[in-house]
């Protein structure tokens, strides 16, 4: 598996730093996750372990998706345009962050069919300003936290897999 991940990043490596290259808060959410599977890769087999093993078998799932998912935005709606991908980079984080939410959620069983309407909906209307090219604004963003914090209990605490990459990369000492 690891050398399954050292040969998908390096085939990654240049769309990624082109992001990081540009400030991108996409990479900037997912930094800790790439940081703590690079950690893990450089480790001697001996240094491995089984907390390790799924620490890694769950990040690399997760930058796997997350990174495919991102370069179906870039091809899909901007035509391999990293600058116009950028241009809707908030609204395609935030995609990406309800996708991860909706994960945390299923895991812990409070995802219902009210959720996946409402989870849905956001999506589509992100989508559609996206395919439109519509312009949008932070209004757009509120607008959406808002509808998500009138959704769920705020009582408890949701950790999305980056929240946990960045708790496994303080507590490893990487970052």
């Amino acid at each position: 598996m690891i050398n399954d991940y050292k040969n998908w990043y390096l085939k990654k490596s240049e769309f990624i730093n082109h992001l990081k290259h540009h400030d991108s808060i996409i990479i900037n959410r997912v930094n800790n996750v790439i940081i703590t599977l690079n950690y893990i890769a450089s480790l001697k087999e001996e240094e491995l372990n089984e907390d390790y093993d799924v620490i890694f078998d769950c990040g690399y799932g997760y930058i796997y998706n997350t990174i495919s998912e991102m370069e179906l935005y870039l091809d899909k709606y901007f035509d391999n345009n990293m600058h116009k991908f950028l241009d809707y980079e908030p609204l395609i984080n935030y995609s990406l962050f309800l996708n991860d939410l909706k994960s945390t959620l299923i895991e812990q069983e409070v995802f219902d069919k009210y959720l996946n309407e409402e989870f849905n909906n956001m999506i589509d209307e992100i989508e559609n300003i996206i395919m439109s090219k519509k312009s949008f604004d932070e209004t757009t963003i509120e607008s959406f936290d808002n509808n998500l914090f009138s959704m769920l209990e705020m009582k408890k605490e949701y950790i999305t897999t980056s929240e946990v990459f960045d708790r496994i990369a303080e507590e490893l000492q990487i970052i």
